[in-house]
């Protein structure tokens, strides 16, 4: 998708891991005969592997924190690509915490080398397109993502601007659910029923019998990384048609309306300032970047987290925060087009080697190994398979204890961790299948028409979201009053009246 690292960034993610892919003379003889040096119009082959070497491709991944054992990790991960690509690859890991501003620096530089990037793109792939920083995907996907292809079918349309796909989406949760994930040692202790929370004001009780026994944990703050806002609907009918900046708040109608003046955006700040009246809310949820939920919980500072729920979410989460957890799950599910996006493998557009990069994505839907070497790190270390076919600790698996199955390509491909169902998988595709479907489902928006717009109005979210709907807000009321005033000064009904012309082009299209 988008453009190149800086060179600092990338200097000090290498100096970092210690990456360098394992060659010699057996690699170069095998990349010579398995790998072309495809060259691009852009950097003329500047950046090309001479003759007689093998090629590299510097990838990016996420992880809630770098792995002890990224090193271990990447030797393994050369292996597989020397072996099946005639490549090898330069690994940099990016981080939950800072992701938006490592990818930002990445593609927005055009001078350093970087051909495939997993990415959260927040607000969308349409931005960074607009920019001219992806590369269109369908003829590589064509030629060299047929397995790619086959696994995601309609889930492509999630990742495609203007007709044409610049992302690939992975195997995983493919629609939104909300959870409040809870110490289960703590609800045993207090003898609390999850199984009466639905919604989010169920959650308050519950907060509060917590909050008198244990006056020093908090209970509200979100997983990973740190959003624009809070505001999560539990309706399971909302599209936030990516960046909420007009929403579908009935997602079967494809009418764009303002969230910040729904009666449901204002019963939900308010309920935010009593928790955060009452204690609740962890008072750094604003500034600190570094810790999500897990990291808190795992700490001691926080008894409850909320996060995505999904089939096998409740394992996922007691390895990242390490201990045993509750889960209340709140709502119903539904898919919408930046469900879809949010996570996607791409292709910058300063990519030297975009052919091989979309051989390596398709190896991430097709081989195993690759998979669960970047899922649970090295077999025998840090994850070894049971007598029942689970995979489990190895003998060193706090070295790469980021153990999450939904990043690598094709989850179906992972072993299951030992404490979910040997069925997870199948459940999960299920799970998705029965989510509400919004129906602008597929429907990416272009902000190109207006960009300066979007400038102003990211600025006064930024100004308002977090302290409006984390419950720091003096007056709320007041408060939302004033956002949505500065909101149409910097053109939201221009800006909303701009989605509703291309959702409806869009809708007439289909």
């Amino acid at each position: 998708m988008k453009r190149k690292l800086l060179a600092l960034l990338l200097a000090a993610a290498m100096t970092m891991t210690a990456l360098t892919g394992c060659g010699g003379n057996q690699a170069a003889d095998n990349g010579n005969k398995n790998a072309e040096n495809p060259k691009t119009e852009e950097n003329g082959g500047d950046a090309q592997a001479k003759e007689g070497e093998m090629p590299n491709l510097v990838v990016t991944y996420a992880y809630l924190e770098v792995p002890a054992d990224i090193d271990a990790v990447t030797e393994k991960l050369n292996e597989i690509t020397t072996e099946k690509l005639g490549c090898t690859v330069t690994f940099i890991p990016y981080t939950y915490g800072n992701i938006q501003d490592q990818m930002a620096l990445t593609l927005a530089s055009p001078s350093e080398q970087v051909d495939c990037m997993f990415g959260m793109f927040r607000s969308g792939i349409a931005g960074a397109v607009g920019k001219g920083q992806l590369k269109a995907l369908d003829g590589l996907l064509g030629e060299y993502g047929q397995d790619i292809k086959a696994t995601l079918g309609d889930y492509l349309e999630g990742t495609t601007v203007n007709g044409e796909v610049y992302g690939v989406t992975t195997v995983r949760d493919l629609a939104g659910q909300s959870a409040y994930y809870f110490d289960k040692a703590i609800i045993d202790e207090l003898q609390i029923d999850l199984s009466a929370v639905h919604k989010y004001e169920d959650l308050t009780p519950v907060f509060a019998k917590i909050k008198e026994a244990y006056p020093n944990l908090y209970l509200a703050c979100n997983s990973g990384v740190k959003p624009e806002g809070y505001y999560m609907s539990d309706d399971g009918i909302q599209d936030p048609l990516t960046d909420k900046l007009g929403v579908l708040m009935d997602s079967s109608e494809l009418k764009v309306t303002n969230l910040f003046e729904s009666q449901e955006y204002k019963d939900f700040c308010k309920m935010m300032k009593e928790w955060n009246d009452a204690g609740y809310v962890y008072p750094d949820i604003i500034t600190d970047e570094a810790n999500g939920g897990q990291a808190l919980m795992k700490s001691g500072v926080v008894a409850s987290y909320q996060n995505v729920y999904k089939p096998g979410a409740l394992t996922e989460n007691e390895l990242l925060a390490g201990r045993e957890l509750e889960v209340a799950v709140l709502g119903e599910p539904i898919s919408y087009t930046s469900k879809v996006q949010n996570w996607s493998w791409v292709i910058p557009e300063n990519s030297v080697y975009p052919e091989l990069a979309m051989q390596f994505l398709n190896l991430l839907y097709t081989d195993a190994d690759l998979v669960n070497l970047l899922n649970y790190g090295v077999e025998g270390k840090n994850w070894v398979l049971d007598a029942d076919g689970f995979a489990t600790d190895g003998p060193d698996t706090d070295g790469y204890s980021d153990k999450t199955a939904w990043k690598s390509g094709n989850a179906m491909l992972s072993a299951v961790w030992k404490g979910d169902e040997a069925t997870l998988y199948t459940d999960l595709m299920d799970w998705n299948k029965s989510a509400n479907k919004s129906a602008a489902l597929g429907f990416a928006f272009d902000s190109a028409n207006v960009t300066s717009e979007y400038t102003a109005l990211s600025s006064v979210t930024a100004q308002y979201r977090m302290m409006i709907e984390w419950g720091f807000a003096a007056d709320v009321d007041a408060s939302i009053a004033e956002m949505n005033d500065a909101l149409y000064a910097a053109g939201l009904k221009e800006y909303m009246a701009e989605k509703q012309k291309q959702l409806d082009a869009w809708a007439a299209a289909k």
